[in-house]
């Protein structure tokens, strides 16, 4: 019998990696979609479109019957500047996304009831003492970057009761698409990127693929192993800011980005993105890897390469150290 995956943010950077991923692996794949042409593109993929709006959960949530995991990549739409005020904004926006979907879900039986994917970045979490990410990690009580959006997402999740695991992504998802493709890629092109501050801080890094093989994988496994648990999808490999811009550069053959102080890029890009940015934080991956998943890109040096063969640049040939 085919297992089935319904997800919210199908036409999304990870939501179609993700679709990609799980019909390689056989799964059957609904998708919510808002327009024609996003139905479309889902039926070429091979996925089965549900016509809806998640403002309207009522009117769609039935087709989650007997779906093995609702996997929530819903994003709203961002700002070229994220000013706090934005951000606020944008808090407001995701909550009732949450809330619609939450209390439509609920009027499933609960032996109907997929078990729930919340699924959020690597800015929700507080590092321990030793500023370290893991399966343990709470959400941050100052939160800080997009994690203003995916706090209060979480409190409202874990304030329903219902079957959840929790799936937390890098605070950059890197591969082929239009974030990494535009900012890094022709940045360092044109020599408009930059190092933020002194580049020292160590992003939480994921490709784009490990990220949807991922949760493909983690859907896969016993109720039971899921159900109330965190996991952290991010290589952990250490990378600083300014290691992966340089190693970018230098795989381009092109000149490494400058540095900004993180106060003028504040002002260019807004707070919340450079708090993004500044992210520092060791990672401990070891509760997804204990599951019997494998990173296929442990880290951006083997990622970033065949990304920017499928960006249609050729790698430079360069020995790092």
């Amino acid at each position: 019998m085919h297992r089935t995956l319904f997800l919210l943010g199908g036409t999304g950077f990870v939501g179609h990696e993700t679709i990609i991923q799980a019909l390689q692996a056989e799964w059957q794949v609904k998708t919510l979609t808002r327009s024609e042409e996003g139905a479309k593109k889902m039926r070429q993929m091979g996925a089965q479109p549900v016509m809806g709006d998640i403002y309207h959960s009522q009117a769609w949530i039935a087709e989650t019957r007997g779906a093995t995991a609702l996997i929530d990549l819903t994003q709203a739409k961002l700002p070229r500047r994220i000013t706090r005020s934005a951000m606020k904004s944008l808090s407001t926006q995701r909550q009732a996304m949450t809330r619609s979907l939450l209390d439509a879900f609920k009027s499933l039986s609960a032996q109907e009831r997929p078990i729930f994917f919340s699924i959020s970045s690597a800015d929700d979490l507080e590092p321990d003492a030793h500023g370290v990410l893991s399966q343990d990690s709470r959400p941050s009580t100052k939160p800080h970057g997009f994690g203003y959006i995916g706090v209060p997402v979480r409190k409202l999740v874990e304030a329903s009761g219902l079957d959840t695991t929790y799936i937390y992504l890098g605070s950059l998802v890197y591969g082929p698409g239009k974030l990494f493709a535009d900012i890094f890629v022709t940045g360092l092109k044109k020599g408009s990127a930059h190092v933020v501050g002194k580049g020292t801080n160590r992003p939480s890094l994921v490709h784009v693929t490990d990220a949807a093989r991922a949760i493909v994988h983690l859907a896969g496994l016993p109720r039971n192993a899921l159900v109330d648990h965190q996991f952290i999808v991010m290589d952990g490999a250490g990378t600083s800011q300014r290691e992966l811009l340089n190693e970018t550069a230098m795989y381009m053959g092109v000149k490494k980005p400058p540095t900004i102080p993180a106060w003028l890029a504040a002002l260019i890009v807004g707070p919340i993105a450079v708090e993004t940015i500044l992210l520092d934080a060791r990672v401990d991956n070891s509760s997804l890897q204990e599951t019997g998943f494998h990173f296929l890109y442990p880290s951006s040096r083997e990622g970033v390469p065949p990304t920017l063969t499928e960006l249609g640049y050729a790698p430079a040939h360069v020995k790092l150290a």
